[in-house]
């Protein structure tokens, strides 16, 4: 299939003109990848981009999103739940604005940091299906973290899915077998399991 590619001076990239009414979502997919990489290369004003370092991390951006994380758990403290997700929120999307060509160690420790935060955030809102989401990014990025597999059986305790909450729990006490809140959510979602099995009354 041909396509015509075009630069566009509107989105500052490629885009394709002319082209049949539906694109392969992977050719869509590359080409936005493609400009996001030109953007950050055409935004350095060095000849080539220096090796990502820790000097070379933004600190005002960090400064920023220290702010936003403070911000959204003092909110979270006086039982501002919206106002709480929101700041974790705007924090993770400037994070997503971080130049590419930073060192990836200290932005996923942020993005970490704030997943974990508005994961509970969501899940004292009652969002069980945006704190799955959450949860199970960070069980992607930490996979050690037994309080993650609490915050992913949780949320899917509520979501009624039971048996990957009984899993969920399991795999966090692997990591650590005495962790209590786990034993606890362990023993609560068994006895619903029995119950809805109908051997347990």
């Amino acid at each position: 299939m041909e396509v015509d590619l075009r630069y566009d001076a509107k989105i500052k990239g490629l885009a394709i003109k002319n082209g049949p009414e539906h694109v392969d979502p992977q050719l869509q997919l590359e080409l936005e990848q493609l400009n996001t990489i030109c953007t950050e290369l055409i935004g350095i004003t060095d000849a080539v981009p220096s090796p990502p370092t820790p000097e070379n991390f933004n600190k005002d951006m960090s400064r920023m999103i220290s702010k936003l994380y403070e911000g959204g758990v003092q909110a979270f403290k006086n039982g501002k739940i919206q106002d709480s997700e929101k700041q974790f929120t705007i924090a993770i999307e400037v994070i997503n604005r971080r130049n590419k060509f930073e060192a990836f160690q200290g932005t996923l420790q942020e993005l970490g940091i704030l997943l974990m935060a508005r994961a509970d955030t969501y899940l004292a809102g009652k969002k069980y299906v945006k704190a799955f989401n959450d949860a199970d990014l960070l069980i992607g990025l930490m996979m050690c973290t037994p309080d993650n597999f609490l915050r992913r059986g949780v949320a899917n305790y509520f979501l009624e899915n039971y048996e990957d909450a009984r899993a969920d729990f399991q795999r966090g006490l692997a990591f650590d077998p005495n962790n209590e809140k786990l034993l606890a959510e362990l023993n609560n979602v068994l006895d619903k399991i029995l119950d809805e099995n109908g051997d347990y009354l």
